[in-house]
């Protein structure tokens, strides 16, 4: 079984909350680079190619794991975690969120809040009782 997990970001500045949206989205990748996708690049890329395309040029490789034990490992170095839907899984589209502030030195410098959300996947298509076991060991 390979479990794969994206990796998307969304960061709230104090300006952007004023406005309830997020100042920044995308892609997370290895090493902590963000691929954003509230950007002009961005815009411009989808205007070239189209939505699904561009969003696929900009999504790093998921993070792969054999069992839901080294997926549930990696995951939980960044937690603690809230499902992003109730009752979990119910749909087949759930992801973990932080719930907590990353207390970065952007936090404390700017009020910059980066948060991480993780997507659980099974081979090539979501599998839902692979997700949910996934997601309940960690929320």
């Amino acid at each position: 079984m390979e479990i794969q997990v994206t990796i998307t970001y969304d960061t709230t500045t104090p300006e952007s909350a004023e406005h309830g949206d997020t100042a920044d989205n995308g892609f997370y990748g290895p090493g902590g680079w963000k691929y954003s996708i509230a950007d002009d690049d961005f815009q411009a890329r989808v205007e070239r190619v189209g939505r699904q395309q561009a969003l696929k040029d900009m999504s790093p490789g998921p993070e792969i794991f054999e069992s839901v034990e080294q997926a549930v490992a990696f995951i939980e170095r960044n937690g603690p975690f809230e499902a992003s839907c109730s009752p979990l899984c119910d749909n087949g589209h759930c992801w973990l969120t932080q719930s907590s502030v990353n207390e970065t030195r952007e936090y404390f410098e700017t009020g910059e809040d980066t948060r991480l959300s993780y997507h659980v996947k099974v081979g090539v298509s979501t599998d839902p009782a692979v997700a949910l076991e996934v997601i309940r060991a960690l929320s």
